[in-house]
């Protein structure tokens, strides 16, 4: 095989996982089929609650076994690693030292793409689990390039959090207009741009028309499976 292949770290969610490879593969210049890139994908739904595990460490730990996957990815013969899960990030350094391959951030990368696509941006909003708000891992990035990060009240949470467990995890039907009626109260708070930064709720983004993505909406797996293609590429 004279491509690289991508590893994917799935499960976290499974309709998270397979909108990631669709992302990947629409977003390949391919002409044919042999121009696409290689993936192996692990959708392993067995993984503990990450979420349940941050607000709670009596609950199961869902580290060892996304580093035993991500072994298994390398093994099988992945030469980098994508991770479908925003949250998995409070675990990324474990993840990371459990191969010898690279482990795209996907929160490096959506800080990273926000900031260079308005280097003016000086508070982003954060839609994510509760989770990942609670970590303050996502903080880090943006800190880093002097951004700070809003999270939404506590009602508009609430709504996040059924949006992702109740609905998409769930599979039930949804109104994507809610998500942008959270990211529109967030922009509302002085943000410069808006993060979709958890990977159900990119499932929901993904359902808004094209019309109804305003230009400040960054959805964090779009990010990652563009960044997927420029690896693969070696651009």
């Amino acid at each position: 095989m004279d491509k690289p292949v991508l590893g994917i770290l799935g499960g976290v969610g499974p309709l998270a996982t397979a909108l990631l490879m669709r992302m990947v593969i629409e977003k390949t210049p391919a002409q044919a089929d042999q121009e696409h890139i290689p993936m192996i994908v692990f959708n392993d739904p067995q993984i503990p609650d990450r979420t349940a595990h941050i607000l709670d460490r009596s609950k199961p730990d869902p580290l060892p076994e996304m580093a035993r996957v991500a072994r298994w990815l390398a093994e099988a013969g992945a030469d980098f690693i994508a991770i479908a899960c925003n949250t998995a990030h409070f675990y990324y350094d474990g993840i990371a030292a459990a191969v010898d391959i690279p482990v795209l951030n996907i929160m490096e990368e959506t800080a990273q793409a926000v900031c260079s696509s308005a280097p003016e941006v000086r508070r982003v909003g954060l839609m994510a689990t509760e989770g990942t708000v609670a970590s303050g891992v996502f903080e880090t990035y943006f800190e880093r390039r002097s951004v700070s990060l809003v999270v939404p009240e506590a009602r508009d949470q609430q709504l996040l959090n059924e949006l992702i467990y109740e609905k998409v995890k769930a599979n039930r039907p949804y109104d994507p207009l809610e998500l942008l009626n959270v990211a529109r109260r967030l922009r509302g708070r002085r943000c410069d741009a808006v993060v979709v930064g958890c990977t159900e709720l990119s499932v929901v983004f993904r359902d808004l028309a094209p019309t109804e993505r305003p230009s400040w909406l960054h959805d964090s797996l779009d990010v990652l499976a563009a960044r997927c293609v420029e690896v693969a590429r070696g651009t």
